[in-house]
């Protein structure tokens, strides 16, 4: 089953014409219905409804978005798709499913924002908690698990992202496929040197919290840390060998099997994790985003999520604003604009400015991670801006 906008199955052709009376009103608003009889007919010639809708609401939206169009109209297309994306769900038939969006990595990238931007979806529900490891299971049954997931209307799709998948559990990418294997995976990576410092903060406030963690976390600061576990890592690891990329994942999981604190350097080797995921999954099921680009532009990939996922542009880049005081975006509820939904403080611990990697830390780190990195690069076909 692909994710599309509308319920599937053989009530397509009825819902399409159940929806084009209030569609053509829509449309001959706008001067675009000779676009519309075309994109419709293709739908029900077809039998699909993902694609057409798709493409029809994208040509609205750049029509409504040029300077001719008032925001009134604007205003009044987003109401009318939104309330027919609530209407689509009205009545239908509650059932479990498993996630069919997951959010699979990385710790410390920003994924808790990324949900924070996107759950509001109207056809999108989120598990409670949003992380539940489901996957980290081997050999596991979809049975097994459909307790741990809500109920949610037939043509609305259950989201769950724990960030530990990416690089704790090499059996991970393998259950997904086998147990979702139409599932759209969304992965956030980050510049691996500033992702020590949070990990590192992140560990010494749960240890702090919990006293429970796997050591004990005698560390008092990032440097101590990075001074004894960067010789023993480098010494395991050291630059990326594609000849011998496979030996260098067993020693990343090994390493950790025997010193778990270890994973706050080593989840940072992203190309040697990534090609365990690229056995499984590609572009069209996996969508790799730069964490910082969202957290500095989260509206575009907000929109950008969207058409990967092949929902309804709903959400929109004007929907986030950037908080004066903080820095940070929040989403702007577009029926009220007085009200700001944005993440907590205890999101943005080392983004504040008040923690810092030394300069020669950092510049041992960026080091380390230069090779894993350029791999990186190589295997998206892209760059991102890191230090």
């Amino acid at each position: 089953m692909s994710i599309s906008v509308f319920c599937g199955g053989a009530r397509q052709v009825r819902m399409v014409a159940c929806r084009w009376r209030k569609l053509r009103r829509i449309m001959f608003g706008f001067g675009l219905s000779a676009l519309a009889v075309v994109i419709l007919r293709m739908a029900t010639e077809t039998f699909d409804t993902s694609q057409a809708s798709h493409q029809l609401q994208h040509d609205l939206e750049q029509k409504l978005r040029s300077p001719e169009n008032s925001n009134s109209d604007s205003l009044r297309w987003r109401e009318d798709l939104w309330e027919e994306l609530i209407q689509s769900c009205q009545g239908k038939k509650k059932l479990r499913q498993l996630p069919k969006i997951i959010g699979v990595g990385v710790e410390k990238c920003g994924t808790h924002a990324l949900v924070h931007y996107l759950y509001r979806h109207p056809l999108i529900r989120t598990t409670r908690p949003l992380e539940l490891g489901m996957f980290n299971r081997a050999g596991g049954r979809a049975s097994d698990f459909l307790h741990r997931v809500p109920e949610v209307e037939e043509n609305a799709f259950t989201m769950e992202k724990t960030p530990a998948y990416f690089n704790f559990n090499r059996a991970v990418p393998a259950n997904i496929k086998n147990l979702v294997p139409d599932a759209k995976l969304l992965l956030l990576l980050c510049d691996p040197v500033d992702r020590v410092l949070s990990d590192f903060f992140h560990e010494w406030v749960m240890f702090n919290i919990t006293h429970r963690d796997r050591v004990q976390f005698k560390y008092k600061s990032v440097d101590q840390y990075v001074h004894d576990y960067l010789p023993r890592i480098q010494q395991a690891i050291g630059d990326f060998d594609q000849k011998n990329a496979l030996l260098q994942e067993d020693r990343v999981f090994d390493l950790m099997r025997k010193d778990y604190l270890s994973h706050i350097i080593t989840t940072g080797f992203y190309a040697l994790h990534l090609q365990r995921w690229f056995k499984y999954f590609n572009e069209t099921n996996l969508m790799v985003i730069d964490s910082e680009r969202m957290l500095q532009d989260p509206g575009n990939v907000i929109e950008e999520v969207q058409e990967f996922l092949k929902l309804p542009k709903v959400l929109l880049k004007e929907d986030y604003v950037k908080k004066e005081d903080s820095g940070y975006f929040c989403y702007k509820n577009w029926k009220d604009e007085n009200k700001l939904d944005c993440l907590p403080s205890a999101k943005r611990r080392t983004r504040n400015g008040n923690k810092s990697l030394p300069p020669d830390v950092t510049s041992k780190l960026q080091g380390l991670f230069l090779s894993h990195n350029e791999a990186l690069f190589k295997m998206l076909g892209r760059k991102f801006k890191w230090k």
